[in-house]
């Protein structure tokens, strides 16, 4: 079992893989200390930031889901599991929604997440266009719905003309709350694999890569 105790004494360079993915995997608002160094990664900060985010009226509306995404894209790019066939997706948020969130390859929900990532995260966008399905999206907030996702009434062909009528017919419906039970679940899904010599890094920079993207370490003096 790693603990952050039996890294004090232990230098950057002296890291195993599970002792760096542990570090990269954490969640606290606390950094972990290793000889002469505090370490904390980029997804700790996104964690904290997202559940502060979700408590405030201005910034629970956009932030949030971008960030839970963003997470759940890190996941697929750095990990592989050594317990089951690797997923057939190139792309990092598909990979991880099978390898942590254990959703089957041809869920629905796949399709859904990676469509709001991408109008998110390209231009901030409410709608996306997913060339591989040719299937078009626009997506509305709304912690009411039951699940993750609500779909549409009707599938929206993309002709914004089609939205002066009935917007709502053509809107899927996403859940905050539900979304950030799945992402969070996610990184314990990551966390407990690693703790159990389960977790493999698929980084072409191996552990270098891991560290120098997504670790900031502070020097202790």
């Amino acid at each position: 079992m790693i603990t952050s105790i039996q890294l004090l004494k232990k230098r950057i360079n002296e890291l195993t893989f599970e002792e760096m993915a542990f570090v990269h995997l954490s969640t606290s608002n606390s950094p972990i200390f290793v000889k002469n160094y505090q370490l904390r990664s980029t997804l700790s900060f996104i964690y904290q930031n997202i559940c502060h985010a979700l408590v405030n009226e201005a910034s629970k509306q956009l932030m949030p889901y971008l960030s839970l995404c963003a997470i759940l894209d890190q996941l697929g790019i750095c990990y592989d599991r050594k317990d089951k066939i690797k997923p057939r997706y190139a792309n990092g948020i598909k990979r991880a929604l099978v390898n942590f969130s254990e959703l089957e390859e041809d869920d629905k929900l796949i399709d859904v997440l990676y469509a709001l990532r991408n109008g998110l995260l390209h231009n901030l966008s409410l709608t996306s266009f997913d060339k591989f399905k040719n299937k078009f999206y626009k997506f509305r907030y709304n912690i009411e719905i039951e699940g993750i996702y609500q779909d549409a009434e009707i599938e929206w062909n993309g002709n914004y003309a089609t939205l002066d009528t009935d917007p709502e017919k053509y809107t899927t419906h996403i859940n905050v709350e539900k979304l950030r039970a799945l992402v969070f679940g996610s990184i314990d899904k990551a966390n407990d694999l690693n703790q159990n010599s389960l977790l493999e890094l698929r980084l072409e920079g191996g552990l270098r890569q891991l560290y120098f993207d997504y670790v900031r370490a502070v020097e202790i003096e």
